[in-house]
C-alpha cells in the first residue's frame, strides 16, 4: 500500500470535505514533488481536507510552506486548526484570512503548486486563474477542483488549461480535479494529449451527472473499478 493510504487517509477519513481518495493523493504526490523553489498555495481551505494532503505531502518532501488562503471565519477557523494540528504540519501551513482574489494582490511569492477550490462562480474562478496562476513557476503544476459537475470551473478549465499552449501533462483525477503543468510553449503533441484528457473528463461528467443524486445506487467495487479504469486510460 501506498504512503497515502497508510499514514494519510487514515488523518482525513473524520475531516468533512467534497475530496476522494484519489484527489487526495494526487495532491500529496504533487506537494511531496515540490523543491522549495517555489511555494505551494491552497484556494479555499474549509476544514483542512486537502490542506492536510498538501502540507504532509510537503512534510515528505522539501518540507515547503503551504498558504492556505481562506475567510477562515471564527468557529470553522477552529476546526481547521485543529485537524492541521492532529496532522501535525502546524509549522508548514501559513493560513491567510482573506478571500483569494485581493490576496492575490498581496502575494508576491513564486508558486510551485497551486491548488484552487474557492468559489465556484465563474467571474471568481476566471479571475483567480487570472491573478494567481501568473504566479506559478514555469514548469510549476496548477489543479482545480471541481471541474465536472460545478459549471463555472469547468467552463474556466476547458479553454484555460486543456485548450491553451501554456499547460502540458494535464490530467483529469476522479471525480473533479483538473491537473497540469505550467509551461512557456507546449507542442503540437501536447496539445493533442491535452485535448484527448479533455474528452475524457468531458466523457467522465456526462456519464455521472444523472448519477450524482443517487451515488449511493452504485455499488463500491464497481466504482473503484471505474476510478481505476479512468486513470488507466490517461
Amino acid at each position: 500500500m501506498s504512503d497515502f493510504e497508510t499514514k494519510i487517509k487514515p488523518l482525513i477519513a473524520d475531516v468533512p470535505g467534497w475530496l476522494t481518495d484519489e484527489e487526495g493523493e494526487a495532491l500529496y504526490e504533487l506537494a511531496r514533488a515540490c523543491t522549495g523553489e517555489g511555494v505551494i498555495v491552497e484556494i479555499g481551505s474549509w476544514l483542512g481536507k486537502s490542506t492536510i494532503c498538501l502540507g504532509r505531502g510537503s512534510l515528505a518532501g522539501a518540507s515547503v510552506p503551504v498558504y492556505a488562503v481562506d475567510p477562515h471565519t471564527d468557529k470553522r477557523f477552529g476546526e481547521f486548526k485543529a485537524n492541521v494540528d492532529r496532522a501535525g504540519i502546524t509549522d508548514l501551513v501559513k493560513p491567510i484570512a482573506s478571500l483569494s482574489q485581493p490576496a492575490a494582490d498581496e502575494f508576491h511569492e513564486p508558486i510551485e503548486l497551486l491548488f484552487v477550490d474557492g468559489s465556484h462562480e465563474y467571474d471568481l474562478v476566471l479571475e483567480d486563474f487570472e491573478k494567481w496562476v501568473p504566479k506559478v513557476l514555469e514548469g510549476g503544476w496548477v489543479a482545480f477542483h471541481d471541474t465536472t459537475w460545478t459549471s463555472g470551473p469547468r467552463k474556466v478549465v476547458g479553454p484555460a488549461i486543456y485548450r491553451s499552449r501554456r499547460f502540458r501533462d494535464a490530467r483529469f483525477v476522479a471525480g473533479s480535479t483538473t491537473i497540469a503543468r505550467k509551461v512557456e510553449q507546449n507542442t503540437f503533441a501536447d496539445r493533442v494529449r491535452n485535448r484527448y484528457v479533455l474528452g475524457v473528463k468531458t466523457a467522465f461528467w456526462l456519464a455521472t451527472t444523472p448519477l450524482q443524486k443517487q451515488r449511493h445506487l452504485i455499488p463500491g467495487p464497481v466504482e473503484r473499478l471505474g476510478r481505476r479504469f479512468l486513470k488507466a486510460i490517461q
